[in-house]
């Protein structure tokens, strides 16, 4: 009875918000104590979807490779970043797969939860199994990676981690001969067949042994220590070879066909359960190979043609029996035994195919069928459901008890809009909820209603909701976050400190941008923190704000110990040309450091900074006592040229008409890039050194000269 439930097909839209709800109420764990009204009502949330999908299923396996979450062959949608974020937090902890059993209660969920968040330094399967062990989860199993498995070839285990997902080491272990451990095929036969043919398609043939096809159709077909495999098994088998480039097709069919062969009693145990159909297409993949059948393999097809447990008018499929009264099973193998040779005729279905796609088919789709279409669109039923209650919510006859109950019915759903990102959405209730207060409206429920949109739980909410869906839906988040204006910075400054993911960072930055100004308070607050990349990313903000005001808080950063700092200070107070800043770049220009000196080259040139224009010149006027003194002053007349101010051009014409008996070809690399700085400034100072030039210096000018041209009107 069992087996049956599981292959009952779960609700992918049920599952969907199973899967959103566990990630929200993980997110929530992560962040609050457990008494937290919020890690209670998202524990609710996801307990409530998971009891509906025991009532389906009583055990539901989720499989995870990176970021793809994989349930029963299927991968779920990488698109969504829900499902990519959870399936990223369960990688992160080396969790191959976990099995739900029904029985799971809400403290179990919560420990699982605090078990997948915790920030172990120890990822070794050992240390991960005791770990797990702990907190007790009795219905929910987790299958952890293990490296250890494998053979080492040139790389260490967290080198191995890094080049492959688990499956990948399974499937190149096996094909190698480099898997230690025989029980590692329970879980290489949970591989979907699409994932495994597409894993073994990327696999070079030159890497392919002869008994590698053995050994990975036996290993993917063992389902249990009692069978080699079962009819279930055989149907994934199908989908596998159909999924398979053409070359490695006929060779795993042979190894198939050695398999089937080998163990004759399981064959015919797997065969009497499956449809005659898939039969039919698995020998007429044999048969389209030419791929030779074994004479026993022959006799156990006609043993069970001629079988009386078989009848041949019962044909199974699955796990129900239906009736086919057309089909002779008797002549199966007589069919494929020997090369059919017989063509169909096809002239006349590609003459009805044709015509079908012919047909223009546009008129069927009436505004009638359109509608009937929409009414049974489940989430544009929701969208439309809120859209009244906000109607009903500006109505002039509504009562207060029902516009109280509105909110709440509300309030109740703004949990689900942020859980799959519907900012637009929240965005009108919340403006209704405005424009009633502005009227004068039922006060206390307005101003109960606010006060929960803004508070400190339902922001974070927010933020985090953006972290997800904000890149997404670009467009409404920022609307969203222009609703909530100064109030949300310090909430996504926060969310941008803690965040892990680098895109995810770069997104939070695009976001806090855009707020301008009014970000500087909360920037500048952030600026002591112990943390570089925290105060880094402070003054990042900060570039691209008006930091006169501020400036003598970010000045002291001139001089952090971590470069990066001190150049994202340095940019800030150049920008307002800070007589601070300019003195210490001053200093850079005669710093030994190398690196100093470069950083203050590219700056000058960044910034156009005409305030150290002499002191440009003066490196320029140094004496050079070899060949890389010379090029060393290349980047020097790169900046001056896009600083373009015309006391540099005396010191470019001593460069250009001066001479080096040993240092020529060095010389000659720097009066070229002169020539090619000469275009930056104006025309009628310069064209004296042009025409002084060689052939070959005005054909650079004249080049230079478009693209500095094109560059100006671009």
């Amino acid at each position: 009875m069992d087996n049956n439930v599981q292959k009952i097909p779960l609700d992918a839209k049920l599952l969907s918000y199973a899967i959103i709800e566990l990630n929200i109420s993980r997110r929530n764990v992560a962040m609050y104590p457990g008494d937290h009204p919020l890690v209670e009502r998202s524990l609710n949330n996801a307990f409530k979807f998971l009891k509906q999908l025991f009532d389906i299923r009583s055990v539901i396996t989720l499989a995870i490779a990176r970021d793809t979450l994989i349930i029963d062959h299927y991968q779920l949608d990488k698109k969504n970043p829900v499902f990519t974020d959870f399936a990223r937090t369960l990688s992160r902890m080396n969790i191959a797969f976990l099995t739900l059993k029904k029985g799971l209660t809400k403290d179990e969920l919560y420990r699982f939860h605090r078990f997948i968040t915790e920030k172990a330094e120890d990822l070794s399967v050992q240390n991960l199994k005791k770990v797990y062990a702990k907190y007790s989860v009795t219905h929910v199993d987790v299958g952890f990676v293990d490296y250890g498995k494998f053979v080492a070839r040139g790389y260490t285990p967290a080198q191995q981690s890094q080049k492959a997902p688990l499956w990948e080491r399974y499937i190149y272990g096996l094909v190698e001969g480099t898997l230690q451990d025989e029980a590692i095929a329970d879980e290489v036969s949970h591989i979907p067949p699409e994932m495994l043919a597409r894993l073994l398609n990327n696999v070079s043939e030159r890497s392919m042994k002869e008994q590698s096809y053995d050994k990975v159709i036996t290993t993917y077909m063992k389902s249990s220590s009692e069978n080699v495999f079962s009819g279930q098994d055989l149907k994934r088998l199908l989908t596998f070879i159909d999924n398979l480039r053409p070359d490695l097709k006929k060779r795993f069919l042979s190894s198939t066909l050695k398999t089937f062969s080998a163990d004759t009693a399981s064959t015919y145990q797997a065969m009497k359960n499956m449809s005659v159909d898939d039969i039919e297409k698995f020998l007429d993949t044999v048969n389209k190979h030419m791929v030779s059948i074994p004479p026993v393999l022959v006799d156990l097809i006609e043993k069970i043609s001629y079988s009386p447990e078989v009848s041949s008018h019962e044909i199974y499929y699955e796990e129900d029996i239906t009736e086919d009264d057309e089909l002779d099973l008797s002549s199966l193998a007589a069919m494929f035994s020997e090369e059919h040779t017989e063509k169909a005729d096809v002239k006349k279905d590609l003459q009805e195919i044709q015509t079908l796609l012919e047909y223009d088919a546009s008129e069927l789709r009436t505004s009638e069928f359109m509608e009937f279409e929409n009414e049974f669109n489940e989430e544009l039923t929701e969208k439309r459901f809120l859209q009244i209650l906000l109607e009903l919510m500006v109505s002039r006859t509504v009562t207060e008890d029902n516009y109280k109950a509105y909110v709440k019915k509300i309030r109740e759903q703004s949990q689900q809009l942020l859980s799959i990102g519907q900012y637009k959405q929240l965005l009108d209730v919340l403006r209704i909820l405005e424009l009633n207060k502005k009227q004068r409206r039922f006060a206390d429920a307005n101003a109960t209603a606010l006060q929960h949109y803004h508070s400190k739980e339902f922001t974070t909410q927010v933020v985090e909701s953006f972290k997800i869906f904000g890149r997404q839906f670009k467009k409404e988040a920022r609307m969203l976050c222009a609703y909530y204006g100064r109030e949300i910075i310090p909430y996504l400054l926060d969310a941008l400190i803690a965040e892990e993911s680098q895109s995810v960072r770069r997104y939070l930055l695009d976001v806090l941008k855009e707020f301008g100004d009014k970000i500087i308070p909360e920037a500048v607050k952030r600026l002591h923190d112990d943390r570089w990349f925290v105060r880094r990313n402070m003054l990042y903000i900060l570039q691209d704000t008006d930091t006169r005001e501020v400036r003598e808080s970010i000045r002291p950063f001139c001089n952090d110990e971590n470069r990066k700092v001190s150049v994202a200070a340095l940019k800030c107070l150049l920008k307002h040309r800070d007589h601070y800043a300019i003195e210490m770049m001053r200093e850079h220009l005669t710093s030994e450091s190398k690196d100093v000196f470069e950083q203050a080259i590219n700056l000058s040139s960044s910034f156009r900074l005409t305030e150290v224009v002499e002191d440009l010149i003066s490196l320029l006027k140094i004496q050079e006592r070899s060949g890389d003194d010379i090029i060393a002053k290349i980047p020097v007349v790169k900046a001056l040229g896009d600083i373009a101010d015309p006391r540099a051009l005396d010191v470019l014409r001593e460069l250009l008409s001066s001479k080096s008996i040993f240092h020529r070809k060095m010389l000659d690399q720097l009066k070229r890039e002169v020539y090619k700085t000469l275009p930056k400034y104006p025309h009628e100072l310069v064209n004296d050194l042009v025409e002084a030039g060689t052939e070959f210096a005005k054909e650079l000018f004249k080049e230079e000269s478009a693209h500095v041209r094109k560059g100006e009107s671009g």
